[in-house]
């Protein structure tokens, strides 16, 4: 028997025991009827109030959260649930204006128990493992770890001569395209009627693009690069990358692989209909220090990884403590506001190589506070 016949078979085998998995997946998790019952929506008001309690709307529906569970229970058996419409507001993200389109409270609980109890274990199974963003037990220090990994596996095999080439999307969510993102759901999402649900959700947000503040809308967003994730795991094998929602990278020996990679980031972007930043796309030595979510990474001559955080995000907390001071002028009630603000900044800096950085935002907190609380 020669080697590609016994490729075909193991891959045969491989396929055969990957659809059963699947299947019984299926099973487990169960259809429509079995996600949207009375108790799963009863539950998913209790998770989406967190944080926002204090809100009339999340006050009133829970006044009366028997009858309008019941009420949205019913309409979603009977099928004749569709999208309301979104309450739009703009906010700003240090320093970048960001467009809002949060849903009601009702159809949170609905998006709620869609992705917690379907969309989620049934999407998150297709992402990579290096896909950093927003799921249970990943985030920003995954990412960052999960780089730190791929950099000393680089090291032991060729030092920290090598290359880092990463790359951005430009207004990720504003440019997904739906025919796109529906083609690749209809494959992994078998029931019907919730392709259909989901549907409805990606078609209210208009023509092209999901908006921010729809737990359906971020789960799609993650899985929409996946077809490039793969490409770069499986076609180009760099062992190397990640992807943290729209920004990404791939560790390479050499500049022949970092031309694979630019070369196969373009033809994924062109079938996805992404839109790449050609600004933010960047090759630079790992010798030299590269950044990534913000923070300044070096693979030192010895093999350590050090993380710092970024000059810009810095100066940005720097001013933040000031204008605070500045704002609350030395009222009692504002007190408290800013010392939850200065304990969260001054603790997450601690957990990188910014020591002197760590100690002058803590003098600068001392001086304000003699300043107007003397």
């Amino acid at each position: 028997m020669r080697s590609e016949e016994r490729h075909e078979r193991r891959f045969q085998r491989r396929h055969v025991h990957r659809l059963e998995r699947e299947r019984k997946k299926e099973q487990q998790i169960g259809n429509y009827d079995d996600i949207f019952t009375y108790i799963n929506l009863y539950k998913a008001f209790y998770l989406c109030r967190n944080g926002v309690r204090w809100k009339s709307s999340i006050q009133k529906q829970e006044s009366l959260l028997p009858l309008k569970t019941l009420e949205i229970r019913n309409k979603l058996q009977s099928r004749e649930f569709k999208p309301l419409k979104f309450l739009e507001f703009d906010i700003c993200e240090r320093g970048k204006i960001r467009h809002i389109r949060a849903v009601d409270i009702d159809e949170r609980c609905i998006e709620r128990t869609l992705c917690d109890k379907y969309l989620v274990p049934v999407l998150s199974s297709k992402l990579i493992f290096d896909n950093g963003a927003s799921l249970k037990g990943k985030g920003t220090d995954f990412a960052l770890d999960r780089l730190k990994a791929h950099l000393l596996r680089h090291y032991k095999k060729y030092g920290n001569n090598g290359y880092i080439f990463q790359f951005d999307f430009s207004k990720f969510f504003d440019n997904i395209n739906h025919d796109v993102l529906l083609k690749l759901l209809s494959k992994d999402i078998k029931d019907k009627d919730i392709l259909s649900m989901v549907k409805n959700d990606i078609k209210s947000f208009g023509d092209k693009g999901l908006g921010l503040g729809s737990q359906v809308s971020q789960i799609c967003a993650i899985y929409y690069p996946t077809l490039l994730d793969r490409y770069f795991k499986e076609v180009l094998k760099i062992k190397g990358y990640g992807r943290y929602m729209d920004d990404g990278y791939a560790i390479c020996k050499d500049l022949k692989e970092v031309k694979k990679c630019r070369e196969g980031l373009y033809k994924m972007a062109k079938i996805l209909d992404i839109t790449i930043n050609n600004k933010k796309v960047s090759v630079t030595k790992l010798s030299s220090t590269f950044i990534f979510l913000k923070k300044r990474i070096n693979l030192t001559d010895s093999g350590k990884v050090i993380i710092r955080l970024g000059k810009k995000s810095i100066h940005q907390a720097r001013r933040r403590l000031t204008k605070m001071f500045k704002k609350y002028n030395g009222s009692p009630e504002g007190l408290q506001f800013i010392l939850e603000s200065y304990r969260s900044w001054y603790g997450m800096s601690k957990g990188y190589k910014n020591y002197y950085v760590t100690e002058n935002y803590k003098l600068l907190f001392q001086k304000l506070m003699k300043k107007y609380y003397e």
